[in-house]
C-alpha cells in the first residue's frame, strides 16, 4: 500500500510539475512572441514582442497627400498644380482595346510600359463571376536603383471586373496578372486610355 501511494504521488507530482512548466512557457515566451503579451517583462528583454509585432502588423499602403488650400489665396494668382496631379505633354493619349481568352487554371500576364508620371486609366470585364487578379507594377530587370524582384502592388482581387486609374509612381511596366480560377473558358476585355507605350503580353501558361 505505501508503495501505491507513494508512486501515485510521484506520477501527481509529475504532472503538476509539466503543467506548471507549460504555463510558464507559455507566459514567458508564447505570449509575448505570438500576441505581444508581456506580463513579466522578459519578452521585451528578449526581444519577443518585437517579432509579435511585426508578424502581426497590417500590410504597408503607401499614399501619398492631396495639396492643402493655400491660406493666403489670391484669385489673381492662384497655386500652380503640376505632378502628379496635373502634367501638359506634347501629344494627344492612347487608347487600346485588349480581348484575352483563358481555359480553366490558365494565367496571363499583360502589361503597360509607362513613364514616371504617366497616367492611365482602365476598364475590364468578363463573362466570369471570379477571376484571381493582381494589379501591380515594377521597375523592369535592369533598372537602377531597385532591388531585384522589386514590384509594387494596386490591387488585388477575385472579381470578373475591374475599373480604375494610376498615376506610374516610376518608369516601368505596370499592367494584370490575371488566372482562371473557375471551371469554365473565361473572356476578359481590357479597355485603357492614357498616356502609356505600349500593351504587351508578358507570359501565359497553365497553374495546376
Amino acid at each position: 500500500m505505501n508503495n501505491g501511494s507513494h508512486s501515485s504521488g510521484s506520477i501527481l507530482k509529475g504532472v503538476l510539475a509539466s503543467f506548471l512548466a507549460a504555463a510558464l512557457v507559455t507566459v514567458l515566451f508564447v505570449l509575448p512572441a505570438e500576441y505581444g503579451k508581456d506580463p513579466t517583462g522578459i519578452g521585451d528583454v528578449l526581444g519577443l514582442t518585437g517579432i509579435a509585432a511585426e508578424r502581426h502588423s497590417p500590410t504597408m499602403v503607401m499614399e501619398g497627400a492631396f495639396p492643402a488650400i493655400v491660406e493666403d489665396f489670391d484669385e489673381y494668382e492662384p497655386p500652380i498644380i503640376g505632378l502628379p496631379f496635373s502634367a501638359t505633354l506634347d501629344g494627344g493619349f492612347a487608347t487600346q482595346t485588349v480581348n484575352i481568352s483563358l481555359q480553366p487554371g490558365e494565367q496571363v500576364e499583360y502589361k503597360a510600359v509607362m513613364e514616371r508620371g504617366d497616367m492611365l486609366v482602365y476598364s475590364w470585364t468578363s463573362n466570369a463571376s471570379e477571376i484571381y487578379t493582381d494589379f501591380h507594377a515594377d521597375p523592369g530587370r535592369k533598372a537602377d536603383g531597385y532591388p531585384a524582384g522589386y514590384f509594387v502592388r494596386y490591387v488585388e482581387s477575385e472579381s470578373g471586373e475591374g475599373h480604375g486609374s494610376i498615376v506610374a509612381p516610376f518608369t516601368g511596366n505596370h499592367g494584370w496578372y490575371w488566372l482562371n480560377i473557375s471551371e469554365e473558358d473565361v473572356d476578359i476585355e481590357l479597355r485603357v486610355a492614357g498616356y502609356f507605350d505600349t500593351i504587351n503580353e508578358l507570359g501565359r501558361s497553365f497553374q495546376y
